[in-house]
C-alpha cells in the first residue's frame, strides 16, 4: 500500500515537471507583432519604376498630381500621353474641403502624388486617403523619377523647334547629372521579441524529468 502511495506521489511530481517544461517551450515562441499599414501613415508608397508601369499600363485610369508650387510645376513636371495631370500645391490642398477636392479629382481613378523629393506629397497622400481616395506616393519625388531615366517636360523636345537642322551647331557642354536624393526608409523594422528566461535547450526539462522518474522508481522498487 505504501509502495503504491509513493509511486502515485512520484507520478504527480513528474507530471508537474513535464507541465513546467511545456510552458517553458511555449515561451520561446516570438510574441505576435501587429501588422503595420504601408508607410505607417495609411499611404501606399511606390518607386519610379512601379509608377511608370501604372501610368503606361492604364493611363486613362490614373491621375498624376503635382503638389509643388505653380512656378515649379510650370518649370518642369511629369507628363505622359493619355494621363491626366493636375497641379494642386500642398498649401492649397490643406485648405480645401472634401467637396472642393471631389470637384477637382475623380474619386474613381487611382491617384499618384509627387513633389520634389517625396516629403510634401506624403502630406497630400494623408489628406486624400482620409477622403477615401486610392492614393500612391511617389518615393523620392520627381528627382527619383528623373534619376530612373524617365522623361519630364523639361527633357521633352519643344513642339515649336525648327524642323531644319543648322549646318553648324555649337558644341554643347555635357550636363552633370543630378545626384539622386537619398531615400530614407520610413518603415520601422520589427524585431521578434523573446520572453526573458526562456530555456536555451529545447526538451531539456522533459529529459531531466524522465531521468528523475527512472531513478526514484528504481530506488523504491529496491526497497
Amino acid at each position: 500500500m505504501r509502495l503504491r502511495l509513493r509511486e502515485g506521489l512520484l507520478i504527480v511530481f513528474v507530471l508537474s515537471i513535464v507541465a513546467y517544461a511545456g510552458c517553458g517551450a511555449a515561451a520561446e515562441e516570438p510574441l505576435p507583432i501587429p501588422p503595420m499599414p504601408p508607410g505607417g501613415d495609411g499611404c501606399m508608397y511606390i518607386d519610379a519604376d512601379k509608377a511608370h508601369e501604372m501610368l503606361t499600363d492604364a493611363p486613362s485610369e490614373t491621375i498624376l498630381i503635382d503638389v509643388r508650387t505653380k512656378s515649379e510645376h510650370e518649370n518642369e513636371h511629369i507628363s505622359l500621353e493619355g494621363v491626366e495631370s493636375l497641379n494642386i500645391p500642398i498649401s492649397e490642398l490643406e485648405l480645401m474641403s472634401e467637396e472642393d477636392v471631389e470637384k477637382k479629382i475623380n474619386r474613381s481613378k487611382m491617384i499618384i502624388v509627387y513633389c520634389r523629393s517625396g516629403s510634401g506629397s506624403r502630406r497630400a497622400c494623408e489628406i486624400l486617403t482620409q477622403y477615401g481616395y486610392n492614393v500612391f506616393n511617389l518615393e523620392g519625388g520627381i528627382n527619383a523619377w528623373k534619376s530612373a531615366g524617365y522623361p519630364t517636360t523639361a527633357s521633352m523636345p519643344s513642339p515649336h523647334m525648327p524642323t531644319e537642322t543648322p549646318k553648324q551647331m555649337p558644341e554643347e557642354t555635357p550636363e552633370t547629372p543630378e545626384t539622386p536624393a537619398p531615400t530614407v526608409s520610413e518603415h520601422p523594422t520589427n524585431t521578434p521579441q523573446k520572453s526573458p528566461g526562456a530555456p536555451s535547450v529545447p526538451g531539456f526539462e522533459l529529459t531531466f524529468a524522465f531521468v528523475i522518474f527512472a531513478v526514484l522508481l528504481y530506488a523504491f522498487r529496491r526497497r
